[in-house]
């Protein structure tokens, strides 16, 4: 199910889905999981004791799944302006998002990492597209020279796909030139794809499916000498 839309909502989605496929001539089935995308783009934040403490992200959303969010905003969003409704909306996503960690799941070495909280979120739009922009702030600042800290952004039900945006994707924001990155990629099993695409709007996948379809950013540092 959609994480952002309401339940009722659901069948409008689903026409929308269809024209979007139509108009695009698009070769998988408009049912198909996943509905909608979104291009990701992360800053990975450094204090300046060189320890990670911060994902500042966004996510820009295509334009069809924009256009039905709009509509939402129109409809039910509180605020006497666009720029209100917009407020509102975007406040409504972080909410939803909240009991799913964002969307994000945080490694440091072999350890998960939870507790993140989010700052300094907001909506806007972007070229026809909507952009939900915020700052996952972790819990402790974490050191990528004592173990790699990793991190993978994704739906787990796998209603969105969420890849890093090819053009402008992760920077290391107050990173010395000892650090690096690497994002591997996804190579799910045929078998899964198939079920994805099997799964229908309506349908909910089966528990964690979007982990076989998520990049995984990976952040090491040298060691200072």
């Amino acid at each position: 199910m959609d994480p952002f839309v309401s339940p009722i909502r659901v069948s409008r989605l689903c026409v929308y889905a269809l024209v979007a496929a139509l108009l695009c001539l698009a070769a998988a089935p408009a049912q198909a999981h996943p509905h909608a995308w979104i291009d990701l783009r992360v800053s990975v934040i450094f204090n300046d004791q060189g320890q990670v403490t911060a994902l500042r992200q966004s996510w820009l959303i295509d334009p069809f799944y924009s256009l039905v969010l709009i509509e939402e905003m129109a409809e039910e969003a509180e605020g006497d302006t666009m720029e209100a409704k917009m407020a509102d909306i975007g406040q409504r996503m972080i909410t939803n998002l909240a009991p799913y960690d964002y969307f994000t799941e945080i490694h440091h070495g072999d350890a998960r990492i939870r507790g993140a909280t989010v700052s300094d979120h907001g909506l806007d739009r972007n070229g026809g597209r909507l952009e939900l922009r915020f700052t996952l702030n972790l819990e402790s600042p974490l050191d990528p020279a004592a173990a790699p800290l990793s991190y993978a952004v994704f739906d787990p039900g796998y209603f969105i796909e969420i890849l890093h945006d090819e053009t402008s994707a992760v920077t290391l924001e107050g990173a010395s030139e000892r650090c690096g990155l690497r994002i591997e990629q996804p190579r799910p099993d045929p078998a899964l794809v198939a079920r994805a695409a099997a799964l229908d709007a309506n349908q909910t996948a089966e528990p964690g499916l979007g982990r076989h379809f998520t990049e995984r950013a990976e952040v090491q540092c040298e060691p200072s000498s």
